[in-house]
């Protein structure tokens, strides 16, 4: 009876704690580009680029499924629903995931995309009572829509080639389907249909104009069966293809409503009723793919823009809040949290993002007219809450306090290159331990890649002699070292390697500057130099294209060493530090997370264990305020929730969860928070005992396995923890209940 009293009050005096979900993966992703639609009653799926979502008819709440919720991949190229109500969602690697609104669970199945072809795309799905048909890249298969199991696979259909792509298939009382040559029928009475003679087949020659034509769609219409094809709609009658409706028009996917039926062209909505047929609805601007329609009649377009909302002549556009595309070429977070996020260049940018953990928001030419183009190659979150935007063109945007400012040729000293001196390309630029901020300046036609620009903005340029760089030097990936050391990179074209220089705090005074060069003379792995990054020692982490580098002593720049052997011959895209000192790399094949030293590989992430989107890794970076990295790929955003969380300057108080902490059957810890740099933690029973001492990784927080100092599970009953810091002069406290099981 005294321990439940305990228990009681303990409870009683908990604050409320907000849990770090450590190991929880989300990925956000733009998931305008509607691959294929299926309406499911109450709502309408969308398969997607960016995986897939659901709009509620109801109330226009959105739900999302991607590979942080179980899915394969996030390329969804198809989508059918079953008699089930579940989701099939096919991919462009050969996925097919069966997602279950009922219980959110994703089924999985992997025969296409574990063939040893090359091409494996889902490109069509389509549902039969319990059959399910899956037209892929070399063939078409049957599924049981209740086992989740093959029925049949056909790999030969009549005459035509062998593995030839399977557009679409349908099912009536006999199997449609179009391939890549034609369209093959399954013969009336024919059952093995493994067989080729099982198949009759009708090349494109029935159309007009036969030479590149094809076919999209079928449906079953007032008892025929009518296929859209890229010259009408032809229905099927004593094994022959007739005209039926739209001669001429490119038809890519059809409807039945009732007794009317809908088709679409690129730019058109078509009506056909009674034998009366119309243009319901002509676009001017996004065109169009496919097209559903809801049970009050509301049409549902699939366009690259998002779904097109068509109800009672008005329209709009439909998907979740998210990025406005899947660019995240470079990222920086803010001393607040805010992710930034630059898009492109040379024409492929779309501004910047920035991210508060909740809601998107574009910063463009659109949004801010004062912003001369979209193409921001970089982004820089500085520590006094400045955001810096690199242009590929027209020099640097500031932001402070959501007021921007332009710096370009017209109002700065900064010279363009040299077949447009007003064309500033700005690929980086960081701040300095005084605050001036420094700017890399592409093959400059002055051949001063490299400039500075105080805080009262006075601008000092600066040039190279050893080796010169010249106008034909594509200058690239800036640092700047606890030695207000600048190391930035020249690629791609001239003289490449690793270039370094300090002006030694006198700006304006040449005779003191350092500067250098560093190349595979200099153990380089290589002079194609992909990243760069200082970690909290001080050491310079160099990305190569075979592997990493590092220079342990920035001071004495020629000499380099070799760390990271899990990454030899790797090519390295992006690093990033994080605040336990560890380094996140992301290359080619995931990401690779390494100890604060190097030597021990700690985790990696890639497509196969983990929901990233994509082996590719873009960029990476890092939320030390809340222990986020974001992982950038072309397929979207991943964050992943780590115990990596930069500690309080002084302790102010610690917080303990899960309370009651309970032990025994899951691999689960308790976590506590609050924690400053060189913690030492102990856990006390009531009566005093000691039964765990250990040190905190050196974040902001610690995790304890329920187990005492022999390595065994402690019993049920009430627990005091103590955290000093190293010279023991601070001392915080708490309780946890533990439950054992």
């Amino acid at each position: 009876m005294r321990a439940a009293k305990i228990c009681l009050f303990l409870f009683a005096f908990i604050n409320s704690i907000h849990t770090q979900n450590v190991g929880e993966w989300k990925i956000y992703s733009d998931m305008k580009k509607i691959n294929s639609a299926v309406i499911s009653g109450a709502g309408i799926w969308a398969a997607t680029d960016g995986a897939a979502f659901n709009f509620n008819f109801a109330d226009s709440s959105f739900t999302t499924v991607t590979k942080a919720n179980g899915l394969n991949s996030q390329a969804l190229s198809s989508a059918a629903i079953d008699n089930y109500n579940r989701i099939w969602f096919g991919s462009k690697e050969g996925y097919i995931n069966v997602f279950d609104p009922a219980d959110n669970s994703v089924s999985k199945i992997l025969d296409i995309y574990q063939s040893n072809k090359s091409l494996r795309q889902i490109n069509d799905i389509s549902v039969k009572g319990d059959s399910v048909l899956v037209a892929y890249d070399f063939g078409l298969s049957i599924l049981n829509a209740k086992s989740l199991s093959f029925t049949d696979s056909f790999l030969k259909l009549g005459s035509f080639p062998a593995e030839s792509k399977v557009l679409c298939a349908f099912k009536s009382s006999i199997i449609f389907v179009v391939t890549e040559y034609g369209i093959a029928v399954q013969k009336s009475g024919s059952t093995n249909l493994s067989a080729p003679e099982s198949w009759n087949n009708y090349s494109f020659s029935f159309l007009p104009f036969a030479s590149g034509q094809t076919a999209s769609k079928f449906v079953q219409f007032n008892g025929q069966v009518l296929l859209g094809t890229s010259n009408g709609i032809y229905s099927f009658s004593n094994n022959s293809w007739q005209l039926f409706a739209f001669a001429g028009k490119n038809i890519l996917d059809m409807k039945v409503y009732g007794t009317k039926l809908y088709a679409v062209t690129s730019s058109e909505v078509l009506t056909y009723s009674a034998g009366q047929t119309s243009t319901f609805y002509t676009s001017t601007s996004v065109p169009f793919t496919e097209i559903n329609v809801a049970s009050d009649g509301t049409l549902y377009l699939s366009t690259a823009n998002g779904l097109m909302e068509l109800k009672n002549s008005r329209t709009r556009f439909i998907y979740p809040n998210g990025p406005a595309g899947n660019l995240f070429v470079n990222m920086s977070v803010d001393p607040a949290g805010n992710l930034w996020i630059a898009t492109g260049k040379n024409s492929t940018g779309k501004g910047i993002f920035k991210f508060d953990g909740t809601n998107w928001k574009s910063y463009n030419r659109i949004t801010n007219p004062i912003l001369d183009n979209d193409d921001y190659y970089n982004v820089y979150a500085a520590p006094d809450s400045t955001v810096y935007f690199c242009n590929w063109g027209s020099g640097l945007a500031i932001m402070k306090n959501e007021k921007i400012e332009t710096i370009n040729a017209k109002n700065s000293t900064l010279v363009g290159v040299p077949q447009n001196i007003s064309f500033i390309a700005v690929p980086d630029c960081k701040t300095d331990s005084k605050g001036n901020l420094w700017i890399l300046n592409t093959q400059s036609a002055s051949r001063k890649p490299l400039s500075m620009m105080s805080k009262d903005k006075t601008w000092t340029h600066f040039s190279f002699s050893n080796p010169v760089l010249t106008e034909n030097d594509n200058v690239d990936k800036l640092v700047i070292d606890q030695n207000d050391t600048k190391w930035f990179t020249v690629w791609l074209q001239g003289n490449i390697g690793l270039y370094y220089f300090n002006e030694n705090k006198t700006p304006t005074i040449t005779s003191d500057d350092t500067q250098g060069y560093l190349s595979t003379a200099n153990n380089l792995l290589t002079n194609v130099i992909t990243a760069l990054a200082v970690d909290q020692r001080g050491y310079l982490w160099i990305g190569t294209s075979v592997g990493v580098n590092v220079i342990l002593d920035p001071l004495k720049p020629k000499v380099t060493s070799t760390l990271g052997a899990a990454l030899r011959n790797q090519t390295i895209n992006c690093i990033a530090i994080d605040p336990l000192d560890q380094k996140w790399i992301g290359t080619q094949q995931g990401v690779f997370v390494l100890s604060s030293d190097g030597i021990q590989l700690v985790s990696q992430f890639n497509t196969k264990n983990s929901p990233l989107p994509n082996d590719v890794i873009k960029s990476i970076t890092f939320d030390a305020k809340n222990g986020i990295a974001y992982i950038g790929t072309d397929y979207g955003l991943a964050s992943l929730q780590t115990a990596s969380i930069q500690s309080p300057q002084s302790f102010e108080e610690i917080s303990v969860y899960p309370n009651p902490f309970i032990i025994g059957e899951d691999d689960t810890s308790l976590t506590i928070d609050g924690l400053i740099k060189n913690t030492s933690v102990r856990i006390f029973t009531i009566a005093g005992e000691l039964i765990q001492d250990f040190k905190s990784p050196g974040g902001r927080v610690a995790f304890w396995d329920g187990k005492d100092l022999t390595g065994k599970y402690v019993p049920t009953g009430i627990y005091l923890i103590f955290a000093y810091d190293e010279g023991a002069n601070n001392v915080k406290t708490s309780k946890v209940a533990v439950i054992k099981k």
